[in-house]
């Protein structure tokens, strides 16, 4: 389990201490901290909140939820609290991130709990610190880590692809060592699904379908530069709901199309990551947005020819 705290901590803004731990797990060597940022920080956000929340953000109930359950076990949001300093102590966490739902807090957290379960010498007590170590996993963990590391997948930076692959089979050796609920994790049981914006306006389908649990998609700012590249529109500059919008006004049915398209490769992408009633959830989810995207494209697409079939209330 230390080797999932060791992972945790390289997700951060490089330090000195990674390269002794990337080194010992077999990494490439750490990149500086421009590629994290160009990989990491402004892309692919090692948040829970921000895929598991309706709103695609960090923060908000996602995390308030995470916060809580820390309370529970009498932990602080980076980490040890009273009688567990060590569960971000080390080399491994560097810079003990606050935020509770980041990713190495998270995975901090997990190796701290299984260490405790094995020097626990009450059983009542090992039972409950197991049932927490289970809760952790599947509903703040396992929930978003595979469509996560998923993004990594060809990104263009060595490190972070074999980072990635190895977090990937360390979590899979986790939950084959666990007893894991028949239920699906909270947040994606009470996720809403895509806005249509049919129904409920062009913002609103927007914001959805840059919200990961209600779109089933990550949809990144590389992802937006291919899109413009594959179809030949202009890529705004500026954030990803802009880009979008510009996008849908330049040409509706091609950007809609172009984006069912990568719902779709997503979705069969997504399809064997992780714990599998979680990835058939997302791989699901991935496959409704495309249905839903290539409907619209169709539609924009006879609209622009004068036919009736234009969607309304979808003005970008």
């Amino acid at each position: 389990m230390e080797v999932l705290r060791a992972l945790g901590s390289l997700i951060e803004v490089p330090a000195p201490q990674h390269a002794r731990i990337a080194a010992a797990l077999g990494l490439p060597d750490v990149p500086g901290a421009g590629n994290h940022s160009r990989v990491v920080e402004f892309q692919r956000y090692p948040y829970a909140s921000v895929y598991l929340g309706p709103e695609g953000m960090m923060g908000g109930d996602a995390r308030d939820r995470i916060a809580g359950f820390r309370r529970a076990l009498g932990v602080g949001d980076g980490g040890g609290g009273a009688g567990h300093d060590d569960a971000t102590a080390g080399d491994a966490a560097p810079s003990r991130p606050t935020a509770p739902d980041h990713l190495a807090a998270l995975l901090a957290l997990l190796a701290a709990l299984d260490l405790w379960r094995a020097e626990e010498p009450h059983a009542a007590r090992t039972a409950l610190l197991e049932e927490a170590r289970v809760t952790l996993f599947w509903e703040h963990v396992a929930s978003w880590a595979g469509p996560y590391l998923a993004t990594f997948e060809r990104c263009g930076a060595p490190y972070y692809e074999a980072w990635a692959s190895l977090l990937g089979e360390a979590l899979d050796e986790v939950a084959a060592g666990m007893a894991l609920p028949d239920h699906l994790p909270r947040a994606l049981r009470d996720a809403p699904g895509l806005a249509d914006p049919r129904e409920e306006g062009g913002e609103a389908f927007i914001a959805a379908l840059l919200a990961p649990v209600r779109s089933g998609v990550i949809l990144l700012r590389d992802n937006l530069v291919r899109l413009g590249d594959d179809t030949g529109m202009v890529c705004r500059a500026g954030e990803r709901r802009y880009v979008l919008r510009a996008f849908l006004a330049q040409d509706p049915g091609a950007a809609l199309a172009w984006l069912s398209r990568h719902a779709r490769e997503w979705g069969q992408k997504v399809a064997g990551r992780g714990s599998p009633p979680i990835a058939r959830w997302w791989a699901g989810r991935a496959g409704e947005t495309a249905r839903l995207l290539g409907d619209l494209s169709e539609e924009a697409v006879a609209g622009s020819t004068g036919s009736p079939a234009s969607p309304e209330g979808a003005a970008w």
